[in-house]
């Protein structure tokens, strides 16, 4: 077992146990459009909606400093996401759906060893 897979393996026991209370599920659709612009009923022609899933800890603030220096708004969200049960690659624009709210993705990143995303939520 690598580096890797045992950080994934400790967090993943982390988030069923002590993190429970803070992880959450959620789902996740992306529109690709395809096709081109219709320009008399205001939607694209070939319209395909990829969805994934998975679990994380969401919810999460910022503090002060970010949100006056980095432009991050005082309603913004973080998540942290165990990259191996999200189904797929987190990309900016991204639409959630949570208990919470709908959220659309604002900016995304992640650790150095690739374990885990860490993503900008702000309410739709």
């Amino acid at each position: 077992m690598g580096l890797r897979d045992k950080i994934q393996s400790k967090l993943a026991k982390a988030f069923d146990n002590k993190l429970s209370d803070a992880v959450y599920s959620f789902t996740c659709e992306r529109i690709m459009n395809d096709g081109a612009y219709n320009h008399v009923t205001g939607k694209y022609e070939d319209q395909e909606v990829f969805k994934y899933s998975g679990r994380g800890i969401l919810f999460g603030s910022y503090n002060q400093y970010e949100v006056q220096t980095l432009g991050v708004l005082a309603t913004d969200k973080k998540a942290t996401l165990l990259q191996n049960e999200v189904t797929a690659e987190p990309l900016i624009g991204d639409e959630w759906v949570t208990t919470e709210d709908k959220f659309k993705i604002i900016h995304k990143g992640q650790d150095p060893a690739k374990t885990i995303w860490r993503v900008q939520l702000r309410a739709m």
